[in-house]
């Protein structure tokens, strides 16, 4: 059975950061393909600041095709489909019934995630059901549920956020160093997150 790592996520817009970690879990052998879950309105942040769906579904598509790994890192558009808001275990449970015998789900999250992971709709059933992967976020820790999930060591850690990335574009700053090329380019092009004039 093949073993699928989900990384959910706004990716608004990916960056470095979140490609170097489904490349290194797929590398060390964690799991046989990383898919990127792109979420149209995650609950707990503001729709507002979201880029257009489509528009952050293709920069992953880029970012996948740069990959190393660009046959076993995917993005999938699932969410697109499902009830909004999105909900994670809303999505565990349609890819388990419709791929279950073929994939075995685990999920990617950061640490910090963590603190509010109890926020989360049927957390526990997340919790009882799947593997629950944590990659390392700068001054996080599991807290109550370090028993429950698979902390990832040695995980890259990135020093910047899809924020900084989104205010460095804002700012007229030079993003390469954060994003890869086609996705600088995606978001030159279609106007994203413009500089101020």
């Amino acid at each position: 059975m093949k073993r699928t790592a989900l990384f959910f996520g706004s990716f608004n817009p990916v960056h470095r950061g979140h490609m170097a970690l489904a490349e290194w879990i797929v590398r060390n052998g964690i799991c046989d393909e990383a898919i990127l879950i792109v979420s149209p309105h995650n609950p707990l942040k503001n729709a507002s600041e979201l880029a257009p769906e489509f528009n952050r579904f293709e920069m992953c598509e880029l970012a996948c095709n740069e990959s190393e790994y660009s046959d076993r890192i995917k993005v999938s558009a699932i969410e697109f489909l499902l009830e909004k808001p999105s909900y994670t275990i809303n999505t565990l449970r349609y890819l388990n019934q419709n791929f279950g015998k073929d994939s075995n789900f685990s999920l990617l999250v950061g640490a910090d995630n963590m603190a509010d992971f109890d926020k989360w709709r049927s957390y526990e059933e997340i919790l009882d059901n799947y593997e629950v992967m944590v990659y390392p976020r700068h001054g996080c820790g599991l807290g109550r549920f370090a028993d429950r999930v698979r902390y990832l060591e040695g995980a890259p850690e990135f020093d910047f956020s899809s924020t900084e990335v989104r205010d460095a574009a804002l700012r007229g700053d030079d993003i390469s160093g954060m994003v890869c090329a086609p996705v600088a380019g995606y978001i030159r092009e279609h106007g994203l997150w413009r500089p101020a004039k």
